[in-house]
């Protein structure tokens, strides 16, 4: 009988080769007849070998490899690690190895965010692997955990022919994920934020070089530099009623006006500003109250306050109102029983007016 000694598979990975102590070489296929028979069929003296090695091999507890497995070792490091025997370890490996990918599992399923309706893990970095150009079939999670620490999830795969890990922080219980690298953050990030942040409002900036050379614009026009004369306190009552009866367009008060209308607030009578073609001495202008005594003394007190007028003037034609204007004016005449208030000429000269 000749002897063969197995050399290797062959290339394809369909046959087995074997070499002949003359040196020739054969190939065997491997059927499933083989397989059988190399499984099964083995003489006594070939198992007698390894149960001495496993008998001379270090044991491990079954909760010493349980630890061991879920903190990130396969059965083939743990045994090439510790020295025990394969066959040994494998015994208790699997309910670990299916914990480990149920976490991993679970962490791909959980929501980026706390709105219910936000993308999951798995989504996210297929998207964004995605765009490197990455086979979302390629990528590998793992989970893993330490004795009295979190699980962490990894995903592994290869970008531009290098490898390249993403690791994260998983609670299970609170379903939260926290990148613990760059490339881990990179996938899960979201443009969705649990807290809105306060937008800055926009207000104007003064430009101080501009805003310096820039002329300021009074608010108020300035006050006339000649005073407004004083009119008759009838025909102002008058003129006002008229004013309000044609209703004017509103004209900004001079500092005059300010002034009457100031004295009117105390006393609670307004004296309105004649009108410019009703009186012939619009057009003079207030010398003082010098002058204005000597012409009191001329015209006497006789006249009205402010209306001294020569032999030549004619009165105004009075301004044509309304019946409805005439109203107040009315009720302004059945006031007159009442105590008369001061005048302008008794609060500026300290005299009193003879009531014709």
């Amino acid at each position: 009988m000749m002897r063969l000694t197995l050399v290797g598979p062959s290339e394809d990975g369909l046959h087995l080769v074997v070499e002949a102590e003359s040196g020739d070489r054969f190939e065997l296929p491997l059927s499933d007849e083989l397989r059988h028979a190399v499984r099964y069929t083995r003489p006594a003296a070939t198992t007698a070998a390894p149960a001495a090695e496993e008998s001379d091999a270090p044991t491990l507890s079954p909760r010493e490899i349980q630890q061991r497995i879920r903190s990130g070792l396969t059965a083939a490091e743990l045994s090439e690690l510790t020295g025990a025997s394969l066959s040994s370890i494998e015994k208790y490996e699997g309910p670990v190895v299916a914990e480990r990918r149920y976490i991993a599992d679970l962490a791909r399923e959980t929501r980026i965010g706390r709105d219910p309706s936000a993308p999951q893990l798995g989504d996210l970095v297929t998207d964004r692997l995605a765009a490197r150009g990455v086979d979302p079939e390629s990528v590998v999670w793992d989970a893993w955990r330490e004795v009295d620490e979190p699980w962490r999830v990894a995903a592994d795969y290869r970008v531009s022919g290098r490898s390249v890990r993403a690791l994260w922080t998983f609670d299970h219980t609170a379903r939260t994920l926290t990148g613990e690298d760059e490339e881990a953050r990179w996938l899960s990030e979201t443009e969705l934020l649990d807290v809105p942040i306060p937008r800055r409002h926009l207000s104007a900036v003064r430009d101080s070089e501009k805003d310096a050379a820039r002329p300021l614009q009074a608010t108020r026009p300035p006050a006339p530099t000649e005073p407004v004369p004083l009119v008759d306190q009838d025909e102002a009552a008058v003129e006002s009623e008229a004013g309000e009866a044609e209703a004017p367009p509103a004209v900004e008060p001079s500092h005059t006006e300010l002034l009457l209308d100031d004295l009117d607030l105390r006393r609670g009578t307004r004296e309105a500003a004649p009108d410019p073609e009703d009186d012939e001495d619009d057009d003079e202008a207030f010398e003082g109250f010098g002058p204005a005594r000597a012409r009191q003394a001329e015209t006497g007190f006789g006249h009205p306050s402010g209306r001294a007028r020569g032999a030549d003037a004619t009165p105004a034609p009075a301004p044509v109102t309304e019946p409805k204007a005439q109203e107040p004016a009315d009720r302004r005449t059945s006031k007159r029983g009442r105590a008369s208030v001061p005048s302008w000429d008794e609060i500026v000269f300290g005299a009193k007016n003879d009531q014709a």
